[in-house]
């Protein structure tokens, strides 16, 4: 571990509040900030400190905030430290994500994508998966802070290419998830019980992530806990379609579920999403 390096955290939701504690916990000397200073009240243990501090004095400050959009204004208006390294852990489009890389090299400043992967537990328990838009050897020095949060990291050499990775994740897992909740639905119209469903399908070919941790631990618990928003996974896919837009890509799946979360009521954009499954007859629009 180096000495004397200052590290920071910036956006203390359920994803960056569960990394701080992690970081924390493994007697890492880090600072953190959130717009919402009720986070730092409730969390005493948090070494605070103002945004611009934050840049002005750290040498590797980590972003968990809603997308990139946020982390571009917050770098526009800021002194930063020269010779710093920003890592950016959002959801976001990565022809911004090259933006700020520009805009942030102007100030001898690195700035790469790790788009990580795993929820609120994944970050708690240090088992997130990181695809990071950097050469492994750019971030060698921080390899020890990228191990205590991750248990699978993957570089792909090019900025930008991390949160590439990230999207067509998500359009895939969110899309995954769409028909499972809609298939769970015919079955039980047809009088096929849910748990049956599941387990068949978990020993058979229709099997995934979703049918072996989402539906068992968030949905068939009637726990609805996934710990993300309605509002997330259609931000996620909207910015998936404009991406394969931007490229002239096929993208009929893309914009079927795109197209389908937007029908889902916006005064339950704040839920959870996995309640997805239980607004599903009665909460869609048609």
């Amino acid at each position: 571990m180096l000495k004397n390096q200052i590290i920071s955290l910036v956006g203390l939701g359920k994803m960056g509040l569960g990394i701080y504690n992690r970081l924390y916990n493994e007697n890492i000397n880090i600072h953190g900030y959130d717009i919402n200073h009720d986070i730092i009240k409730n969390n005493t243990h948090i070494n605070f400190l103002e945004i611009d501090k934050i840049l002005e004095l750290s040498d590797l400050v980590l972003f968990t905030v809603p997308s990139n959009d946020e982390i571009f204004n917050i770098v526009k208006r800021n002194t930063i430290k020269k010779n710093s390294i920003f890592l950016d852990l959002t959801t976001s489009m990565p022809d911004q994500t090259i933006k700020i890389k520009n805009h942030l090299n102007n100030k001898n400043v690195k700035y790469f994508d790790a788009a990580m992967s795993g929820g609120a537990n994944g970050a708690k328990n240090g088992t997130l998966t990181l695809m990071v838009g950097a050469k492994e050897s750019e971030l060698s020095e921080y390899k020890f802070v990228l191990n205590l949060i991750s248990n699978n990291i993957f570089f792909y050499g090019l900025v930008g290419s991390g949160h590439a990775m990230k999207l067509l994740h998500n359009s895939v897992c969110h899309g995954i998830f769409l028909m499972m909740c809609e298939i769970g639905q015919l079955g039980d119209e047809m009088g096929i019980n849910l748990n049956d469903l599941i387990e068949t399908f978990n020993v058979s070919n229709a099997r995934s992530f979703i049918s072996e941790n989402r539906f068992p631990n968030h949905i068939l618990t009637n726990k609805f806990d996934g710990n993300s928003y309605l509002k997330n996974l259609k931000k996620d896919l909207s910015m998936v379609e404009k991406l394969s837009n931007k490229n002239n890509s096929s993208n009929h799946y893309i914009q079927l579920t795109n197209r389908l979360l937007k029908k889902f009521d916006k005064n339950f954009d704040n839920h959870d999403f996995t309640e997805i499954y239980k607004l599903w007859q009665g909460k869609i629009k048609k």
